[in-house]
Order: structure tokens, then sequence, then C-alpha cells
């Protein structure tokens, strides 16, 4: 039998979607021949595959380059001919599953919003058409991976196919020390708290938020530090960094894991997260998560035990909790994070279960009138993964 072949398709694969993926493709590739596309542009580079694998396309978010992409991402599918596509992200679903509508599907196709268009903070108008837009292809999808319950349950009340819909929590695998220390180290001063962003300034993420109060309360700079790992990527915004605050830039992967395990506690004031993976990142390095109560979040931080949730609508919750950190109570919750992340968010339970619902779609795709015992054949030669 011939090597099963995926092709993953991502639109800007940078930040935590180049963790996501890296995690993915550096797993698979143990049981399949795996290939990455993605866009040149606003990508990273450095992935677990060869360097043939790793694929890239000419485009920009702009519609004017969306014919363009399309083609070369048809291109690619008919030279390589894989047996699984894997599509992330809602731009690069509707580029590439838009094809299927003009040629034949051959391949079992796979798509994970890594959070859904409609359940941003945006306008009601655009959410309904963001959920037209997946519902019309979800026609030409198989598979439809949802990041979290929020996700599963919020895309299915809004019609896309139960049938079709599963839920993969996202993980990370355990903390390698790689031996290499940080360009910058951080301040290890007894009294004050170092806390952590990591992420785009986009408005999604929410630093504005957590701007506006270190700048509002000037006194938190008695006691309080932040580290900003991360820039633009999709908006320009200029906003006003009081002096303790320390902008460190995008990090390597290959480095972050220092800067999370020498801050006290990391935050996410996001306004809307369909997982949030940097929140996985500070567990496995035992940092309790100080989040908003926003999509998914609430799923992963246990306030009170692994870290603090507040309200991004009532900034007093924030400023409440901002003033009261103590760095042995942190520490305390951060290895409570620990536990949750070793029990729910570890990699290797992540990709088993994407393996696993390859196999099934595979097996289906290739016999698809084959007995149960004839597709957990299939599955088992595909890649001898277990449910």
């Amino acid at each position: 039998m011939n090597e099963v072949k995926v092709l993953h398709i991502g639109e800007y694969v940078v930040g935590g979607m180049a963790t996501y993926l890296n995690e993915v493709v550096a797993y698979q590739r143990q049981h399949f021949d795996v290939y990455l596309l993605m866009s040149a542009y606003n990508s990273a580079t450095s992935f677990d595959l060869e360097p043939d694998h790793i694929l890239q396309y000419k485009y920009k978010r702009h519609p004017k380059y969306f014919l363009s992409a399309m083609w070369q991402i048809h291109q690619t599918i008919r030279k390589l001919q894989p047996d699984i596509i894997h599509i992330h992200s809602s731009f690069a679903g509707l580029l590439a599953r838009s094809l299927f509508f003009l040629q034949p599907k051959k391949a079992s196709i796979f798509y994970c919003s890594h959070g859904w268009a409609f359940l941003m903070d945006t306008k009601p108008l655009y959410k309904k058409g963001y959920a037209f837009i997946e519902r019309i292809m979800a026609y030409k999808t198989d598979v439809i991976i949802n990041i979290s319950k929020h996700e599963l349950e919020s895309s299915v009340s809004l019609g896309l196919p139960a049938s079709k819909s599963k839920l993969v929590y996202n993980g990370v695998r355990e903390v390698e020390d790689n031996g290499l220390n940080p360009l910058i180290e951080l301040d290890h001063d007894s009294e004050i708290v170092q806390l952590l962003f990591v992420g785009r300034y986009d408005r999604q993420k929410g630093l504005d938020l957590l701007l506006k109060i270190l700048n509002e309360n000037p006194e938190l700079q008695h006691y309080l530090r932040l580290y900003v790992i991360g820039d633009n990527v999709l908006e320009n915004n200029e906003w006003s960094f009081p002096d303790n605050v320390i902008r460190l830039g995008w990090v390597n992967n290959a480095d972050i894991n220092h800067y999370y395990q020498q801050c006290d506690a990391v935050i996410m004031p996001s306004r809307w997260e369909g997982f949030g993976l940097v929140a996985v990142e500070a567990m496995k390095n035992r940092k309790p998560v100080i989040a908003s109560r926003r999509g998914a979040l609430p799923e992963l931080v246990e306030h009170g035990n692994s870290g603090y949730l507040f309200d991004i609508e009532h900034s007093h919750e924030l400023l409440h909790i901002l003033k009261n950190l103590n760095k042995n109570e942190l520490k305390k919750m951060g290895e409570a994070g620990y536990d949750l992340y070793k029990n729910k968010f570890h990699s290797e339970r992540m990709n088993e279960e994407i393996v696993n619902l390859y196999h099934h779609a595979y097996a289906d795709h290739v016999a698809p009138g084959a007995s149960a015992s004839g597709r957990f054949e299939l599955s088992k030669r595909a890649g001898d993964v277990h449910d």
C-alpha cells in the first residue's frame, strides 16, 4: 500500500498558527508523507519538515490576490494528489474549498477555522455573512475540527453539520530545553511581579485594553512589569507604552519557553479566542494565566486555581487582580495549571485524535462500503493508531 499523503494548507502561518502546525506536522511525518502549503507573505519558515515539503504561494490578504492564490493551490493539489487535505483558518478555508465546487473532490477534506469568524467581536451583519459562507463551504468538507467546546457548540447552533463537526483541543509538547539563553534576561526583582503578554498587536488580543489600564494607573509601575512578545501583523496599531512595559518583538519558537519560565504569570486580555494556545504554553511552563472571560479561555483557565478570569467590559476587575497579585500564590497556581496541561492539553493527545480522524476518513474514502473490521484494518495500515 502506498504511503498516505497529507497536505496542510494555511494562509498567514505565524504566531500561534505556526506553533500549532509545527506540532502537527512534526508528529504526522512519522506516519504519513506530509506537506505544508502557505502564503509566502506573513508566514514563518521554520517547520519540522523536509525543506522540499514546505511549499508557498504568492498571496496577500486582498480580493485581487484571491483567484491567483486559488490557482496556485489548485496546481499544488493536482501535482501532489494528496489523500487528505487539511485546511487551516478561514481565508485558507475559503480559497481551498471553493476549488471543489469547480472540480471533483478526490481527497478527504478536513477544515479547522482556528477561531470562527462569526464569533469575532464585529458587526452582526458580518457575523451572519461569515456563518452563511461556512455553511456553504461545509458541503465540500468531510470533517470540521473545532478547537474548543465553545467553538463546537456555537458553530452547530448556527447551522454547521453536527455529523461532520468534531472537538479536538489544541495541545503542545512538553518543554524541551535547547540550552540557549534568551537575548534579553527578564529582571528578577524580588518585589516586582513580572507579567508576559504573547501575541499580535491586533484588536483581537486586547493588548490595548491592558495598556490603557497601565497608563491610567501609574502606581502599578511600582510593583508590576509587563514584557510583550509580538508585533503588528494584521493591523498597524500605534499605542502608548508606559515605562514599565518592555517590548521584545517576535521571539523564535526555540527560545520562547525561556521567557515563559522567567515570568510570574501570563496575561491574555483577548476580545475573542477560538482556543488560546498561549494559555496552554504558559501552563506547560508552570505559569498561571490571567485571562478574559471570552471565547474558549474559561475552558482553559480555572479561576482561583490555575489563574484568574476577568470581564473586559469591567476594567476594574482586571485592575483589582493586578493590584493584588502575590508571587507565592502565582507559583502555586502555576503548578495547578501544569496538572491541567498534562491531563487535557498535551500535544500527544491532540495528534492522536487528529490522526484517528484521518484514519476513519481515509478508510471511508478508499472503501466506503467496507465493513467495520475492514475499515479498522485500513486505518491500522495507514498509521497504526487505534481508537
